[in-house]
C-alpha cells in the first residue's frame, strides 16, 4: 500500500479511545491503525466531522527535517538553514527541543495542518524516546511503516544517526547495512532493537547476531508521546 503525503494523524476522544490514521491511496477513504490491536480499518473522509475528538495530533512524517546540537556551532551560524532547506512561505517551520539536540521540520501550509496545533515529526517522537534510554552501548532501532524504513543508532544516550529510507522489496536490508558499515558497527556486538514485526528476523539473522523486539511497538511509542 502507497502512503499518500506524509502524516500520521493520532486522535484522542473521552472514551481514550485511540486510532493513528494514515493516509493510503484511495479516493474516498482513510485507513486507521488501532494503537490496542493494530489492526487496519477502513474509515470515511469525514472521520474528522463525525467524531468529537478530545484531541488531534498531526504527526509528519516526510524527510524535510534536520538534526542540530542546541548549541549550534559557530560555522553552522553562518548558513542560512531554512533557504539550504528550501523553506519557504508556503512552508512552516516547527522545531522540538531534544535532550542536547533541536530537532527542526518543515510541514506544507494546508488545511489538514490547520485542524490543530499540535504538530510533531515522528523523528522527534522516535529520539524522545530512544534517546531517554540508559544503554552504555551501541544501539539501532528499526521500524517500518508501509515503504519507509526508520533507522536510529544510539550511543551511551548520544545520538549517531537517524534518518528514513523509502524502499521497495526487501532493498531495506542495503540501507541498514550501508549505517553499519559507515559508523563502523560490530555486526556480532551490537544490539538491533526492532519496534515491530514487519522486518523479517531470517533476513536479518543472515548478517546480525543480536537481534531483540523492542519493549514498545511505534504505535504505543506514539501513544506515550502524546499521552
Amino acid at each position: 500500500m502507497q502512503v499518500i503525503g506524509n502524516k500520521l494523524f493520532y486522535l484522542t476522544n473521552s472514551t481514550s479511545k485511540n486510532l493513528v490514521l494514515n493516509l493510503i491511496s484511495s479516493k474516498d477513504s482513510y485507513y486507521s491503525f488501532s494503537s490496542i490491536n493494530q489492526e487496519l480499518k477502513k474509515e470515511n473522509k469525514n472521520i474528522f466531522s463525525q467524531k468529537k475528538w478530545s484531541k488531534i495530533n498531526v504527526i509528519n512524517t516526510n524527510n524535510e527535517f534536520l538534526i542540530l546540537p542546541s548549541k549550534v556551532p559557530e560555522f553552522l551560524k553562518k548558513i542560512n538553514i531554512d533557504k539550504t532547506i528550501g523553506n519557504s512561505s508556503s512552508t512552516e517551520k516547527k522545531t522540538k527541543k531534544l535532550k542536547k539536540l533541536n530537532f527542526t521540520f518543515y510541514i506544507k501550509k494546508n488545511k489538514e495542518n490547520k485542524i490543530t496545533n499540535n504538530i510533531n515529526h515522528i523523528g522527534n517522537i522516535l529520539l524522545d524516546e530512544f534517546l531517554d534510554n540508559t544503554s552504555i552501548s551501541k544501539k539501532m532501532y528499526l521500524s517500518i511503516l508501509h515503504n519507509k524504513l526508520y533507522v536510529c543508532v544510539v550511543d551511551k544516550n548520544n545520538l549517531l544517526f537517524y534518518n528514513q529510507f523509502e524502499f521497495s522489496n526487501s532493498d531495506y536490508l542495503k540501507y541498514i547495512l550501508l549505517v553499519f558499515e559507515e559508523y563502523e558497527l560490530d555486526i556480532k556486538k551490537t544490539e538491533i532493537n526492532l519496534l515491530d514485526n514487519t522486518i523479517k528476523l531470517n533476513e536479518l539473522k543472515k548478517f546480525f547476531n543480536k537481534i531483540n523486539l523492542y519493549k514498545k511497538s511505534i504505535f504505543e511509542i506514539i501513544d506515550k508521546y502524546n499521552g
